[in-house]
This record gives C-alpha cells, structure tokens and sequence, in this order.
C-alpha cells in the first residue's frame, strides 16, 4: 500500500469548512477522526485547478495505478498503521511533528519514505520548519525552479544533495486560456503582480521598484494582504472568464520578485494566460529566453527592465508571449510531474518495480 500525505480541501461552502475544522480539532484532541472520510475512495475530480489541490489530484490519481492508496491531509494527527513494505509519500506540515507525515517519517517502518515539497533556501527559516522530517526521509522530491535545483549545494541545506529529485511545477494548461492577444501602446503599459505580501515574495522590492520609477511605471498588486506604497493593491478574486479579460486588457506584463520563492505556479499560469513575466532567479526560473531576468539587488538593471516592456514593439512582445505559452504546454506539464514522481517511486520501492512490471507485461 502507499500511504499519501498531502493538502486536501473538505469541500465548498460554509458547513464543508466546519466540518473539516471540527475534524481537526478532534483529531488535535486525540479522537481519530478523519478529515477526508474515506481514505481508500477519495473523488478529486471537482476540486480546484489551482496547487497544491491540483498536485493532489493528479498525483493520486497516477500512484493509484502503482498500488492500492490511502490518502491523509497534512495537517491531520492520526497515526499511519502499515506494513514494513508500504510506501510513504507526501508534504510535512512544518515544525509540529504530531502531524502525520512528520511522525510517519520520523517514527514508523516502511519501504522507503519520500517527501514531495516545495524547496528554496533564501530564506533558511522555512527550510529548517521541516528539516527533521526531510534529513528522517529516504527520498526528497524538491517541487523548486531550476535555480534553486542548480544551486542547492550551496546553500544550507546541501546535506539533501544526494538523495533530491528535481520535480519541475505543472499546471493544466487548458484551465488558464491565452486571454493576453494585444498590448497596450508603449507608454501607457502596466504590470502585475499577483502573490501575498509575504517576505518571500519579495513584495516590499517591487514597491522599491516602482517607487524608483517615479510614476513612469505603475503595478497592480492582487492577492494583496496588506497595503504597500507604489502598487495598486486589489483583493483576491477569482481570476478566470470576464475577470480575467478585463485584466488582460487592463495589464501587459506580469512581474515578480521572489527573494525566496520555490516554483510559483503564477508564473505559468500568467505565461499561459499571455502575459510576458519578468522575475528574479530566487523566483526559481532563470537562465531561460522566455523570461526577462530581474534582480534582487540591482534596481537600476530592474528599471532597464520594466523600460524595455514599456517600449518594446507589440510583435516582440507577442512573440514572447508565444514561446513562453508554448513552453507550459510542453514542458510544465502534469503528465511530467507524474512521470517523475511515479520513476522515483519505482525506483526506490522494489515491490512497486515488480507490480509495474507485471501490469505492463
């Protein structure tokens, strides 16, 4: 059997959140009840097309075919009975070791334990709220940007060097259609953001930012938790149908400067929707010519940056635009993120290698 530990949602409306709120608190209590009910039957088919939910549909609809599954929220407190041979996958819930993953990994016996999580090392604060379970683990699959996979032996936390699996973030595609067709005449673009206002998410640079830019820029911050000089700030909304057209019509280029940031799926989903992205490395995507690199530091090559968006001719901008939704369609995908999590799992568990091969023979 495996055992899959990761974010679930207890369904829409108000007494859907009650009930999974009175589950955890009853577990917390030391009652085991479950906050997903059936564990071996869950129906994910209807949740939202959004991460970490997406990541927990199609990774259990995949590891279905590996073996029988039982699934756990992570947040959940129940203790994991299995057998000496079951496979353990899945999040930890950061610095409460009561919680289920963190004390499968850490306490019981199975035929190998692999962690499947988002990884960065600019801010080591969060690395280290689930360190015992990652060094207690046999296998990390690190959800990270390619940055931070080049990079991650020389940062803090190298000691997980050997036993990381790069696992690139997926979205589906086809739930976030190319709204972004034309752009605004150089001069009168705006930018966007769209994030928390956590220090991870490098907010407070881009209001540095725009505050150098002196009015000839402005950014439309959504998601916004808190107000910061120099971005327009917006509520969270659902970001799909009319929503997402008025915004396309209104913004021309996304932008984001995580400091510490694994492997935003705003990223792809803003290069889905059409919009060319500028973003730092420590947002996890470098290096790549469907991306304008930012700095974390140089605020004068930043102001280049958002003057070349703000000139550019429309058919350059298109053509970036062009290569970038292509790239999401062919390599950000799901069906690789499952292929990788599926050959890793193949290859550490001997028994999962065997019901492979007997169901492919």
């Amino acid at each position: 059997m495996i055992h899959f530990v990761y974010a679930s949602t207890p369904g829409a409306g108000a007494m859907a959140r009650l009930r999974g709120k009175t589950s955890r608190v009853a577990q917390s209590l030391g009652i085991p009840l479950g906050y997903v009910r059936n564990r071996d039957t869950l129906d994910t088919s209807r949740w939202p097309a959004h991460a970490p939910l997406s990541i927990t549909h199609h990774v259990l609809e995949v590891l279905r075919g590996l073996d029988a599954v039982r699934f756990y929220d992570w947040k959940e407190r129940v203790v994991i009975r299995n057998d000496p041979d079951d496979v353990l996958i899945g999040h930890p819930f950061p610095e409460d070791l009561s919680t289920v993953f963190n004390r499968a990994c850490l306490q019981g016996r199975f035929a190998t334990r692999v962690a499947m999580v988002p990884l960065h090392y600019g801010l080591p604060q969060y690395g280290l709220a689930i360190a015992p379970a990652l060094d207690a683990c046999d296998h990390i699959l690190g959800i990270m940007g390619p940055y931070w996979f080049d990079t991650w032996s020389q940062g803090p936390f190298a000691r997980w060097t050997p036993k990381l699996t790069h696992l690139d973030m997926a979205i589906e595609v086809d739930r976030f259609p190319r709204v972004k067709r034309a752009f605004n005449p150089p001069g009168r673009r705006k930018f966007l953001f769209i994030g928390n206002g956590e220090p991870y998410k490098g907010a407070h640079l881009l209001s540095q930012l725009f505050g150098l830019a002196q009015g000839k820029h402005s950014c439309v911050w959504i998601g916004a938790d808190r107000e910061l000089a120099n971005l327009e700030r917006r509520p969270p909304q659902r970001l799909r149908g009319e929503v997402m057209e008025q915004l396309a019509a209104e913004c021309d280029v996304y932008v984001t400067m995580g400091i510490s940031d694994a492997n935003p799926t705003t990223i792809l989903e803003s290069m889905a929707w059409g919009f060319p992205v500028a973003c730092t490395p420590q947002s996890g995507y470098y290096d790549m010519r469907e991306i304008k690199e930012l700095s974390t530091t140089d605020m004068a090559r930043n102001l280049a940056a958002l003057d070349y968006f703000q000139s550019a001719a429309e058919a350059e901008l298109l053509q970036t635009a062009d290569r970038a939704r292509s790239l999401v369609e062919t390599h950000f995908t799901f069906d690789r993120f499952t292929r990788t999590v599926v050959e890793t799992l193949v290859r550490l568990a001997p028994r999962l290698a065997a019901r492979r091969t007997e169901a492919l023979a």
